[in-house]
């Protein structure tokens, strides 16, 4: 088994490769070049090794297009390189009041004020994808066991669900008819993606929903709503990183993986504390992916687990814009991780560490960049 580790700039792409069946995790990224070659040109050649592998299956760990945007253009351009025999997706479709964490993803997008911008609401963007190119689709929450060999830690549906309500109620109390409106909407989303999984027979077709959300988008009330919410800075975007997924091997093992996506750090330590008592984390791990770009609001200490190797996916470097770039740059906890006994560092681009100011402070480091690709 191996880990190919690819450059995609502020994004994130890792394939599992194994004998058997191979997992690409995630493929996404927020550039439009990357080492001054336009995206989808590394697209084409990361699609293009894809193809070499028969038997692949996708996992997307939550709905950021850093996360996502690779496989829309996959779709949309490349089509006949589409070749998963299933998408795995983070459970938020599964039971109807999850329609309130999908309203709140949904605002997300659709906000001006958050970070990353982009014309596609990458939410929408994929239902329609999938529904351009029909897939069979899986949803994954804690405890529940895939490929054989994994077993997801997160989402927790319960703990989201809670944590979705209490921001949705807020934001209800003042604009209740525009938010009764996105509901319906993204209960019908919802319904969309569940028929996906053969659990659900009946759903609205994608041009009725399409119909739906241009009509949603042009009401009154509902600028009026993300107005309200821009005016005073609500962040919604921590949404999509509340139900990003987090996996390791079911069974322990000499080669252990613990991939985290996004996970925000409070959830992290909830996993790592084994907070119901029911999936405790590994002792060891020979692979271990650091959330969110290694970045300091998500920095998590992961030398307890002694990992043999630490995978850190590029942050953004902007020399002029400074405030926006550190909330995306690596931290340089990770950068000075030399006290980890043995543990290999694996980054994209040293240019979006903190640590790579005074020279890399890692033991040992390997940089992917300029290269499209890094084997570990």
């Amino acid at each position: 088994m191996k880990i190919r580790m690819y450059n995609v700039g502020c994004g994130d792409c890792f394939c599992i490769r194994d004998r058997g069946k191979s997992l690409l995790v995630d493929f996404g990224t927020c550039n439009s070049r990357i080492n001054g070659q336009p995206r989808s040109e590394i697209f084409d050649v990361i699609i293009s090794d894809l193809t070499t592998i028969s038997h692949k299956n996708l996992l997307l760990t939550h709905f950021h297009l850093d996360h996502l945007s690779g496989l829309l253009y996959m779709i949309k351009k490349r089509r006949s390189a589409y070749e998963f025999g299933k998408i795995y997706l983070p459970d938020v479709f599964s039971e109807p009041e999850m329609s309130h964490t999908l309203a709140l993803l949904l605002l997300s997008d659709l906000m001006k004020n958050t970070y990353l911008p982009s014309k596609q609401i990458s939410l929408f963007a994929l239902v329609e994808a999938l529904c351009r190119r029909p897939q069979r689709i899986e949803l994954l929450c804690r405890g529940k066991e895939f490929e054989g060999k994994y077993q997801a830690l997160w989402p927790d549906k319960e703990i989201i669900k809670t944590e979705a309500e209490e921001a949705y109620e807020k934001i209800m109390q003042n604009h209740e008819e525009a938010m009764a409106a996105l509901t319906d909407f993204a209960e019908g989303l919802r319904q969309l993606v569940w028929s996906m999984t053969g659990e659900e027979k009946k759903h609205p077709s994608f041009a009725v929903i399409d119909r739906e959300f241009k009509e949603l988008r042009s009401r009154g009330d509902f600028q009026q709503l993300l107005s309200a919410l821009e005016g005073e800075k609500v962040n919604l975007r921590q949404f999509k990183n509340k139900i990003s997924i987090v996996f390791q091997n079911a069974r322990d093992g000499e080669l252990n993986l613990l991939f985290t996506g996004d996970v925000q750090q409070e959830h992290l330590k909830q996993i790592a504390e084994n907070y119901d008592g029911k999936y405790p984390l590994h002792d060891h791990y020979w692979c271990i992916k650091v959330p969110h770009h290694g970045s300091q609001t998500h920095f998590f200490d992961f030398a307890p687990y002694t990992p043999e190797n630490m995978l850190i996916s590029n942050g953004i470097y902007y020399a002029d814009r400074k405030k926006q770039a550190g909330a995306y740059r690596t931290s340089a906890q990770y950068a000075g991780l030399f006290y980890i006994n043995d543990a290999h560092m694996y980054c994209s681009d040293c240019r979006c560490c903190d640590g790579y100011r005074n020279g890399c402070t890692c033991k040992e480091c390997d940089i992917i960049e300029p290269l499209y690709y890094k084997d570990i």
